[in-house]
């Protein structure tokens, strides 16, 4: 027997999202039982039923809709050939059943957090990871050295892989949040430039980088990758500009200015020039 809490708890630990199906009103006949649960994968894939056939159908197509726009509510079915008036304000999507009466589905989107990936895990690195863990992020730590992320708590993923071919052929989420902290700046520039060539449409790109090399390497950027690349969503020198040169207040500055951006928060003064 499939536990659905125990899929939603895997689905979470993976970093992945998906939308929850519940049967919460029943009126008349129907296939649906109230209480009964699907979860529903982004690639389709399904665990637990809410009825099957048309019903099923049109919750699939519902979910799409909720993936979109990562937030879920209530959907009320007819299960008659008719578009019936349900009451005087409200009407039920048609199904083409014939069972008779209305079922009501409740939608409810899983998400893991927004994505962070940090590259390097170094001082500035293990701190952001420090002063992250509890945040509503999930935490991808990359590094290119042996045995450095295994020494990091509080990433939900650690990775050792070369930053020329970091994230190949994963499914990395539009809109996520990249940070670059290696541990020279000619890594750094891989790493951005990993970024930008990939299709990956980050909401944040943080490379940290002095107010003379910062220039340099978007220079270069453009030189090999066109002088159209969106240099908006790049911060560098990244963090806000509150002051501290320690590693835990630079990750402090870094996670201010995320959070600003993931927020749409305005006014603010950034480092980037």
């Amino acid at each position: 027997m499939i536990d659905i809490y125990e899929e939603i708890l895997k689905l979470k630990a993976s970093g992945e999202e998906g939308v929850l199906v519940t049967v919460v009103e029943k009126e008349g006949h129907g296939p649906a039982v109230v209480g009964t649960k699907m979860l529903v994968r982004p690639g389709g894939e399904r665990k637990g039923t809410v009825g099957g056939g048309a019903l099923e159908y049109a919750a699939i197509k519902q979910i799409s809709l909720v993936l979109k726009e990562k937030k879920g509510g209530l959907k009320k079915y007819l299960l008659s050939p008719d578009n019936e008036i349900i009451d005087d304000k409200e009407k039920a999507e048609k199904t083409g059943m014939l069972c008779g009466g209305t079922i009501t589905l409740f939608y409810e989107y899983i998400g893991s957090g927004a994505r962070l990936y940090i590259f390097g895990a170094g001082h500035v690195g293990k701190a952001l990871v420090y002063h992250l863990k509890d945040q509503n992020y999930y935490i991808t730590l990359i590094d290119n050295r042996e045995g450095m992320v295994e020494t990091i708590d509080g990433a939900q993923r650690r990775i050792t892989v070369d930053y020329k071919t970091a994230l190949k052929g994963e499914n990395v989420p539009l809109g996520s949040f990249f940070i670059i902290v290696s541990h020279s700046h000619a890594l750094d520039y891989v790493i951005l430039r990993r970024i930008y060539e990939a299709d990956w449409n980050p909401k944040y790109i943080g490379l940290i980088a002095s107010k003379r090399k910062a220039p340099t390497m978007i220079e270069k950027l453009q030189e090999e990758l066109g002088e159209d690349i969106n240099l908006d969503i790049l911060y560098s020198p990244v963090g806000l500009d509150i002051g501290g040169p320690s590693p835990d207040e630079i990750a402090i500055s870094i996670i201010a200015e995320v959070q600003a951006i993931r927020y749409g928060k305005t006014g603010h003064k950034h480092m980037k020039k």
